[in-house]
């Protein structure tokens, strides 16, 4: 599931490029940053402006994501993913949002999951991705 959100974070990330809206530098750089709220990306994907990050209506589904400290694109937590995964919980292996929770809160405790001291989770056997050439991969 986390593979799967982070593919449609970069997706989303990519038709923001391609759209000219310049990626931040920082999560306050975002929330700074003089763009339009809500707009049309490329293929009619509509976008909303949100805090520290963006809410992508991607023709697989919606992801809404937040950007790291320094302007990371990988990082997520419980209420990212349980909101991107929707109905498909079971998909991916979940009966429920409990069982999803109790998971996630099981492996923040094996430290398979970095807490990054606000908002977002990291995977701790992955670099961050955060600048264009890092995901253009």
């Amino acid at each position: 599931m986390i593979a799967d959100y982070q593919n449609a974070v970069r997706n989303a990330v990519d038709l923001l490029q391609q759209a000219a809206i310049p990626l931040p530098t920082s999560n306050a750089d975002w929330a700074d940053m003089n763009i339009a709220e809500q707009g049309e990306l490329a293929g009619g994907v509509r976008y909303f402006k949100h805090g520290y990050g963006c809410a992508v209506h991607l023709p697989a589904g919606p992801v809404s994501f937040d950007f790291g400290e320094q302007g990371e694109i990988d990082g997520f937590n419980l209420s990212r993913l349980a909101g991107f995964a929707g109905d498909r919980l079971a998909q991916y292996g979940f009966d429920d949002e409990q069982a999803l929770k109790l998971s996630f809160d099981n492996e923040v405790a094996a430290g398979s999951l970095l807490y990054s001291g606000y908002i977002l989770y990291y995977l701790a056997s992955a670099s961050r991705t955060n600048q264009k050439s890092d995901f253009a991969t």
